[in-house]
């Protein structure tokens, strides 16, 4: 790794020196589909090699190098461009993005709420159970239910739909009613007929509430799972009250109504032309099933064009077949195409987010108004002494029993939310000692996402037990300073430069050029730098954005960098990323963006410039800004 930009370039001219033979004698064997000359080629490649021109044949990399050799690779039907000193960089990898959530989200208007088969529930309208409840009755009345479905009310994108993800943004009354004022006896009165789940603002793995025909249909199957499990709330009787944790919670979810995959295809498709738009080639994240399918499907028809590694959400939750089934997954772990893959059948969350962090460090104040509830440690599923803020008692650590089927069978634990300095702790312990029983490879490249608080003085251990990381470079900023002290708030957040210097893979999970920004300059929206001994140089930034990504996808032999063999995953810029003012790189722009060797998006002044050229038959030609045009975010609902 480059420490020092001012010997970049001699970095660089090493690197196409050393590339020029082998280009030469590829020229000589075989013409190239594609060549790029006249640019600035950042490989991203382990000695970070700049090259001028870059050379694809099929949907691989063919040769990198100066532009003499890689023109020499011209043939009748090649296609050549010339960057006019444009800069080129590998596809960004985005390693934490429910790409079917933020469709869902911010398209789902177009193919409606039956469509989605979940139902919305405006939380940031709500200041009472009654105005829950007549939002419940309104949607029953709407829609005529048969007796005995199986329905999802989720929290909505309408307005005042308060969707604040981590659960402490939203009022403390409406918190009130959702933790306190809501229960399944209160949800009865409206859903006399029908089985019903209930999303808060936050993802349904964490916490959902069920009506009494929920229970009456799960308890008698499971009763004896939640009884040594847990995690579901009781009433002063001592019998289940309807709010359901992790890991209980499973069997109430897996009984839900899904969409079919042409149903969802479309939005799914138009988050997928963001993506493409933003230069990202590679996303990663947890998929429940119809996701999963519809992605397939999406494949098979032609639609995809960003690649999908993702992690199951069929295993975790479900002790009895995971005995068996696990082994099943370890052994599809990486496997697949190179369009859809999964990479993990993991628990998709170990703690929550905000006040629910699960956290070590101590609060010098209160976190949100939620304290009342997940106050002290958060919410600590990995922990057998947590069950919950009206808990009963939990017999089993089913995380544990989990992760260690998980570690004596192969399948990876990534794909997975760890927002708390204390989950990290607490994944470290059991990586040691499933490592002491199955070996060191049992854990091999097990991943935790997120980063908000990670003790610094953790990571020599995780790198000795080969923990990666994703985060999101969460700054912390003024809350944490507030909540956890100046201390903490400038060290723990996102601590990627001590993550490199202890030779820990991390990834970045914030996206696009915004995310490369944030990494580099540690700054917030008002200027402020936080943590600055955390800062990334340009050159690390690239390989945390790109080739850490493609290593925590394992498809580090075939993604991540521009080099001879590796998929041709490319993007071109409007502007020169070494050079230009780091406090601007959020607001670079995709011209173009290649994946495998085909152009998926192009800018219109990209197209203007180079005529048909730049474009084929499935390419998209717009911008970013016009392609969110396309949302309805007021009529849109995730799953999640």
């Amino acid at each position: 790794m480059i420490k020092n930009s001012r010997n970049l370039f001699a970095y660089a001219l090493a690197g196409v020196l050393a590339m020029g033979l082998a280009s030469e004698r590829l020229a000589a064997q075989q013409t190239a589909d594609l060549i790029l000359h006249n640019g600035k080629i950042l490989t991203v490649d382990a000695s970070f090699s700049i090259g001028q021109a870059i050379a694809v044949r099929g949907n691989r990399i063919a040769a990198v190098g100066t532009d003499q050799q890689i023109l020499a690779m011209k043939g009748t039907n090649t296609k050549v461009l010339d960057l006019k000193g444009r800069t080129v960089i590998p596809g960004l990898i985005h390693t934490h993005i429910h790409l079917n959530d933020e469709a869902e989200s911010n398209y789902g208007g177009y193919i409606g709420f039956e469509g989605m088969k979940a139902y919305p529930i405006a939380w940031g309208a709500v200041r009472s159970v009654q105005d829950a409840l007549n939002q419940v009755r309104g949607v029953f009345e709407k829609y005529k239910f048969p007796a005995g479905e199986w329905i999802y009310f989720g929290s909505s994108n309408t307005p005042g739909g308060g969707g604040e993800g981590g659960g402490g943004g939203a009022a403390a009354q409406t918190m009130s009613v959702m933790l306190d004022g809501m229960n399944r006896y209160e949800l009865d009165k409206v859903t006399p007929n029908n089985p019903v789940v209930m999303g808060f603002t936050w993802p349904n793995v964490n916490g959902v509430l069920v009506n009494s025909k929920a229970i009456d249909i799960i308890w008698p199957q499971h009763g004896d799972f939640f009884k040594k499990y847990g995690r579901y709330w009781i009433d002063a009787t001592g019998q289940p009250e309807g709010h359901l944790e992790s890991p209980g919670l499973r069997w109430a979810l897996e009984q839900l109504p899904e969409p079919e995959p042409p149903v969802v295809a479309g939005i799914f498709k138009m988050m997928n032309d963001e993506q493409i738009a933003e230069g990202i080639t590679t996303i990663s994240t947890r998929l429940p099933v119809y996701a999963e399918n519809a992605f397939k499907w999406m494949e098979q028809q032609g639609l995809l064009q960003v690649r999908m590694a993702y992690g199951f959400e069929t295993y975790f939750g479900r002790m009895d077949e995971a005995g068996a089934g696990l082994k099943e997954a370890g052994a599809q772990m990486g496997k697949g195409s190179d369009w859809v893959w999964p990479i993990s059948a993991a628990p998709s969350a170990i703690d929550g987010s905000g006040a629910r962090m699960c956290v070590a460090a101590s609060r010098v104040d209160v976190a949100s108004n939620l304290d009342k509830w997940w106050g002290g440690n958060g919410q600590c599923l990995q922990d057998i002494e947590y069950k919950g803020p009206k808990g009963a008692p939990i017999a089993g650590n089913y995380f544990r029993e989990f992760m260690e089927m998980m570690a004596r069978d192969g399948a990876r634990l990534a794909n997975t939310h760890a927002a708390g300095d204390r989950s990290v702790k607490l994944t470290l312990n059991m990586m040691e000692q499933m490592q002491q029983r199955f070996g060191k490879d049992s854990t091999k490249n097990w991943a935790l996402d997120h980063c908000r608080l990670v003790d610094p003085t953790d990571m020599p251990r995780a790198a000795q037990l080969g923990l990666m990381f994703s985060c999101e470079f969460s700054l912390g900023g003024e809350e944490a300073v507030r909540t956890y002290g100046d201390k903490v708030a400038n060290s723990f957040p996102s601590p990627a430069k001590t993550m490199l210097n202890n030779n820990i893979i991390v990834a970045n999970e914030n996206g696009g050029f915004q995310g490369l920004e944030v990494s580099i300059t540690r700054k917030d929206s008002r200027g402020k730098v936080w943590a600055p001994q955390e800062r990334l140089t340009r050159q690390e930034a690239l390989i945390v954005g790109i080739r850490n990504g493609a290593y925590y996808t394992l498809r580090g032999d075939k993604l991540g960098s521009l080099e001879v063999g590796k998929l041709a995953d490319l993007v071109v810029l409007d502007k020169d990323y070494m050079t230009m003012p780091e406090d601007d790189i959020g607001e670079l722009k995709a011209l173009w963006t290649v994946v495998d060797g085909k152009p998926v998006f192009a800018d219109p002044s990209f197209v203007a410039e180079y005529g048909r050229t730049v474009t084929a038959p499935r390419t998209l030609v717009s911008t970013l800004a016009d392609l969110r045009l396309r949302r309805k975010s007021q009529q849109g609902i995730a799953r999640r």
